[in-house]
């Protein structure tokens, strides 16, 4: 074809050449292409990053829920044990506060009243004062029994010591006021006098 002459040859030649040259562009194309895929473009560089930091993020929000989470539960509790304790307790200003009637009822007692069992003043004091326990034990006010034990400062309030021949020491051997316990707790510490060894 190539030798051919006449108007014909050079558009001939003309057609193989695009010819030549349409043949070739696929083959460019391609490896265009290819080249194209296989490296990644500034945009896939610039969104690993932004993922990163959004899971990162995720994640410290997700901490972040769970520790308030745990919080709010410990506020339900101690909130809860605050309000049980509260209604346990109710009682216990008010029953602190009787105390003192009773104490006076007992020395009213003891020495205003001495042989006169049959007086109407004493009965009518010793009427009030079994009122008084009754009530106190009611509410779950027991007393302490302090005379002859070791001493225990949870539950004693050492006045004095007293010092003692034979006898052990660290023991009350006086009991000046009474202690009280309402309910498991401490309502109010028994006043003591407490043996200690003579030197």
């Amino acid at each position: 074809m190539v030798k051919t002459t006449g108007p014909e040859g050079p558009a001939l030649k003309e057609t193989e050449s695009a010819g030549q040259i349409q043949s070739h562009r696929p083959t460019e194309l391609m490896a265009v292409t290819d080249q194209a895929l296989s490296q990644p473009s500034d945009s896939d560089q610039s969104e690993e990053p932004d993922l990163e930091k959004a899971l990162k993020e995720a994640e410290d929000n997700r901490d972040r829920w769970l520790r308030a989470v745990a919080d709010l539960e410990n506020f339900k509790k101690r909130s809860m044990q605050e309000r049980t304790k509260l209604i346990k307790y109710k009682e216990e200003d008010l029953l602190r506060e009787l105390l003192p009637i009773v104490d006076n009822l007992e020395r009213a007692l003891a020495h205003g009243t001495k042989g006169e069992k049959k007086d109407p003043v004493a009965q009518g004091v010793r009427m009030v004062m079994g009122m008084f326990r009754e009530v106190l034990k009611k509410y779950g006010v027991a007393e302490i029994e302090s005379l002859g034990a070791n001493f225990n400062p949870q539950f004693h309030e050492a006045i004095a010591q007293e010092p003692v021949q034979n006898g052990p020491s660290n023991v009350v051997s006086k009991e000046l006021e009474k202690g009280y316990m309402y309910k498991d707790r401490l309502l109010r510490p028994s006043k003591v006098v407490v043996s200690m060894a003579a030197k």
